[in-house]
């Protein structure tokens, strides 16, 4: 099995995909590691971010925080993928706590 591996808490269809794609968020999303450590993580691209944090501004909320928050171009497997990989090299999970069970 090729780690880093993705595991979705539901289908990452075709329609799943256009749908993280077009809305800019993917959550319920885990990175599982060789080891079998699962990391979850938050994927926004830059747009949907930004209107995120305007709607928490105007809430007095000032802020915009999700655990394993990942940021991105677009929302789409090919970036999610991309990203994983170069995280996992880099060892950005190595430096964050797994899922606990």
């Amino acid at each position: 099995m090729k780690y880093p591996k993705l595991v979705f808490d539901v289908s990452f269809d075709e329609r799943a995909r256009f749908e993280a794609k077009s809305r800019g968020y993917l959550s319920n999303v885990y990175v599982q590691q060789s080891d079998g450590s699962m990391y979850p993580v938050v994927f926004y691209d830059c747009i949907r971010l930004a209107q995120d944090l305007e709607y928490e501004v105007s809430t007095g909320r000032m802020c915009v925080a999700d655990i394993g928050m990942i940021i991105l171009p677009e929302v789409t497997l090919e970036c999610i993928k991309i990203a994983v990989k170069k995280l996992t090299d880099e060892g950005y999970f190595k430096r964050v706590v797994p899922r606990g069970d």
